[in-house]
């Protein structure tokens, strides 16, 4: 039997389950116990600092194994150290800040050393380069005890979850996500490392397995980077395996492909492994490398007929439909009764000779103006969803940005911009009214809002009074952001006046930032 042979029988493309050889073997990072040998030596500088750990350990009681103990007996001691010794400090200022929140210096300084010695292995770089290529359509998600950054670099567009809690509580797809199960570097908080860091995962472990149990069960599981002794493998296994009867787990074992890395060795060679879990055999395949390009060329032909980042879009715009009942701009629900037919498509709307476009709300436009937060082109948007919105506002709408590298003529958008300046923007009762400003010593957005935000309705009609040359973009840019990252949906949720307001901002700077500053084609 071959590698093709094995990954010819998955029925879908499989998930990766990644340990810490990954991490040594494309970015030169230590294994557990180097990692604990540099820390030990910044608390004593002797050559059997971790050996004394060691020792201290062993006659300890070690629930999780003696590497999780040797963790807590370290992190003790370099906390100790760190906040009376500056001499110790390697984190960045930023980085000290977690400290200030409670999270222990042991952990901020393991995540900022990481960081500081990882690179990535020239010597890899065809492999890896493989590894990214195939995360298109040849991986469905990766499950990874690794604290580095390697796999959300390097998988195309994989949405990236961070320890139990995120992954118990997101609405996870399944499908184009890496679930970093004992935290990233960028949340010290989050890694789980000492005794006490697996005593707290393992209590709240249920809920992870509940959340990976369909995973195991739907896709095949191939392990990278690990022993097969590994504890955190088995105990994953174990939770799961607890869990099914023993036609469940046939089908289980069917679908674990367990990855030997072995020095010196030609090709491949698949083997089978055996690992007892509570007294119950569950068999796997393995394989046996040193050339992990042998693996990633074979999963190259086993690809999904779509980037699994677009089937991962599409199960979460569904999702969230199911939800809320509400359209977003990537879906466009029809009312239907029980007897029509029911299509999905997916694709461009000008590929598939949709016009869903054409039911972007006025709303979405505008709001697209400051948060650019649509999926389509400039030209997709004039073609099919501006007809609609003109109706919406009778053309007073914001267009310049629309206008911005399209490749196609649009007399009617061009006809728009011409008439969408900032006179025709501000009514002439407005400009009448810049005295009301002087007499308050407003004369800028800014001013105007550190005055006024506790009547929005207020703030923004009297911003119509500010001429031209005192309206600074910047600052509008950074209002209206302010404004929809509070509600994104300020301009369905707000009152009509403050709405009016805010659309007419939009307006004024869609002007200032694309139609004052270019011609509109450009």
């Amino acid at each position: 039997m071959t590698i093709k042979d094995v990954v010819n029988e998955f029925n879908t493309t499989p998930f990766l389950f990644v340990g810490s050889g990954i991490s040594r073997r494309y970015l030169n990072l230590p294994d557990w116990r180097g990692l604990l040998e540099h820390f030990a030596r910044e608390v004593n500088n002797d050559e059997f600092s971790l050996s004394s750990y060691e020792s201290k350990a062993r006659n300890m009681e070690c629930e999780y194994g003696i590497l999780p103990k040797v963790a807590e007996l370290i992190q003790k001691d370099y906390d100790e150290k760190w906040f009376s010794d500056s001499g110790i400090r390697r984190a960045d200022s930023h980085e000290i800040q977690n400290v200030k929140k409670g999270v222990s210096p042991f952990k901020v300084e393991t995540a900022a050393y990481l960081k500081s010695i990882a690179q990535e292995q020239e010597t890899y770089a065809e492999e890896i380069k493989i590894l990214h290529d195939i995360s298109e359509r040849g991986i469905a998600g990766v499950i990874t005890t690794n604290y580095d950054s390697f796999l959300e670099d390097h998988l195309n567009a994989f949405t990236k979850y961070v320890g139990q809690s995120q992954l118990i509580f997101a609405p996870i797809q399944g499908i184009a996500e890496i679930y970093k199960i004992h935290g990233s570097l960028e949340r010290p908080e989050s890694l789980v490392i000492t005794e006490q860091d697996y005593r707290e995962f393992d209590q709240k472990s249920a809920y992870l397995i509940a959340k990976l149990m369909t995973l195991f069960m739907e896709y095949p599981i191939i392990f990278l980077g690990y022993s097969i002794s590994d504890r955190n493998v088995q105990s994953i296994i174990k939770g799961i395996v607890d869990c099914l009867d023993d036609d469940q787990l046939n089908i289980l074992q069917n679908r674990f492909v367990f990855v030997e890395y072995k020095k010196g060795h030609v090709g491949a060679e698949i083997t089978h492994y055996t690992i007892m879990v509570n007294d119950r055999p569950l068999n796997m395949r393995g394989i046996v490398l040193e050339d992990f390009q042998l693996l990633y060329r074979e999963l190259a032909n086993k690809k999904s007929k779509l980037p699994v980042r677009l089937l991962r879009r599409f199960k979460q715009e569904l999702y969230d439909f199911t939800l809320t009942n509400e359209t977003t701009a990537n879906l466009r629900v029809a009312a239907l009764e029980d007897e029509h037919e029911l299509v999905l498509a997916i694709g461009k709307a000008k590929d598939l000779g949709l016009k869903g476009l054409s039911g972007i709300s006025g709303n979405e436009w505008y709001r697209n103006v400051v948060l650019n937060d649509l999926p389509f082109s400039n030209d997709e948007l004039i073609e099919y969803a501006m007809p609609s919105v003109i109706n919406q506002f009778t053309r007073k709408i914001p267009i310049h940005k629309y206008l911005v590298g399209v490749k196609k003529e649009h007399p009617e958008a061009l006809q728009i911009a011409k008439e969408m300046n900032f006179d025709s923007i501000i009514s002439e009762s407005g400009r009448k009214k810049h005295r009301y400003l002087e007499q308050r010593g407003y004369d800028s957005v800014k001013t105007i809002w550190q005055h006024e935000n506790s009547n929005r309705d207020k703030a923004f009609r009297i911003m119509a009074y500010l001429t031209e040359e005192e309206f600074n973009l910047s600052e509008l840019e950074s209002l209206l952001l302010e404004i929809f990252e509070e509600d994104v949906n300020v301009l369905e949720n707000a009152g009509v006046s403050e709405k009016t307001g805010i659309r007419r901002m939009i307006r004024i700077y869609d002007y200032l930032k694309w139609g004052n500053a270019k011609e509109p084609s450009n």
